[in-house]
């Protein structure tokens, strides 16, 4: 089976849970579920959880939903229907990541996220036409999690879950797992592009599919770990 980002239970102030239920279910159309201390949102085969935090003060995350590689067009105009895109220093809205052969937008859920469509060229195209909607979304394609030695961590996924680096810097900023299915591993303060806003350390809990059912906590207090299903 091919690596997965299965599930990502991140933390968000218990104050925000219902507005961000709204936003999730009525302003973009996912099928949301509310639970009496989180809100589940499918997208696509994988499962996005944003869970009210404990001992917290307004958490807040970088997460990538994928787009279909030929979708993204569609994608952003479906967006900034909905939602504030975020600008680069230039004015515009799209992100190009020409070393990926991918694109980019990016807008801020009500709980603070730094949330970003991507698209991969040649990645679950299906070849769709017309209006864009929350059911095309493929899956969840990054989450950051923030550590304070993000070398360590990389080796002890590589070790312990057999994930690689596939891009970035070990030392500075690392994107461990596959294209398009990403943990982004960030040391506290570095910019979260594209606002800049330093990243900080919060509970996050991420699931991948397949190889060896296994756990690494790669932080505690607030916990960050990442396991493999084993399905």
């Amino acid at each position: 089976m091919a690596l997965r980002i299965a599930r990502a239970e991140l933390a968000v102030a218990a104050a925000r849970l219902e507005d961000v239920a709204a936003f999730y279910e009525q302003t973009l159309g996912f099928a949301v579920e509310r639970r009496r201390d989180r809100v589940v949102v499918p997208v696509g085969s994988d499962v996005l959880e944003l869970v009210a935090a404990a001992g917290q003060t307004d958490p807040f995350h970088h997460f990538a939903l994928l787009v279909p590689g030929d979708r993204f067009d569609a994608a952003r105009s479906w967006l900034a229907a909905r939602a504030e895109t975020l600008t680069r220093d230039d004015g515009e809205t799209v992100f190009p990541f020409d070393f990926w052969d991918a694109r980019a937008v990016y807008f801020h859920d009500p709980a603070g996220n730094i949330v970003e469509l991507i698209a991969h060229a040649g990645t679950a195209e299906r070849g769709a036409a017309g209006a864009f909607s929350a059911a095309e979304l493929e899956g969840l394609s990054e989450v950051g999690v923030v550590v304070d030695d993000p070398a360590a961590a990389v080796a002890a996924l590589e070790r312990d879950l057999g994930l690689e680096l596939w891009s970035g810097d070990a030392a500075q900023l690392a994107f461990v797992g596959a294209k398009a299915h990403t943990l982004i591993l960030a040391p506290p303060g570095r910019g979260w592009l594209p606002t800049g806003r330093p990243a900080e350390p919060h509970a996050a809990t991420v699931t991948l599919s397949g190889g060896t059912e296994r756990e690494v906590l790669l932080a505690g207090a607030p916990e960050r770990s990442v396991r493999r299903n084993g399905l």
